[in-house]
C-alpha cells in the first residue's frame, strides 16, 4: 500500500460520503430550482475536492506504513478494492 493509493482512497471515501449526504438531504434540497440545486452540489464538490487534495498532496511513498495504516483505520478505508487485503 502507497501513500497516493491511500490517498486516492480518501478521495473516493470523501466522495463517497458527499453523495450519501446529497441522497440524505433530498427532501431538504427539493425546495431549490434546479439551477440552485447543481449549484450547490457543484459548491459541495468543490469543497469535498478541496479536502481531498490535501492527503493527495502530502501523502507519498516515503509516508511511514504506520501512518497509513492509521488513516485507512480513521476513515474506514478497507472496503476500498485498492487498499482491501488481497
Amino acid at each position: 500500500m502507497s501513500g497516493t493509493t491511500v490517498g486516492h482512497a480518501l478521495r473516493n471515501r470523501f466522495q463517497s460520503i458527499r453523495r450519501s449526504e446529497i441522497e440524505r438531504l433530498d427532501k431538504k434540497l427539493r425546495g431549490l430550482t434546479d439551477a440552485e440545486r447543481q449549484s450547490a452540489e457543484a459548491i459541495i464538490a468543490d469543497v469535498v475536492d478541496a479536502i481531498a487534495r490535501v492527503p493527495e498532496r502530502t501523502l507519498s511513498d516515503r509516508t511511514p506504513a504506520h501512518s497509513l495504516d492509521a488513516l485507512v483505520h480513521l476513515f474506514d478505508l478497507c472496503s476500498d478494492p485498492a487498499i482491501a487485503p488481497r
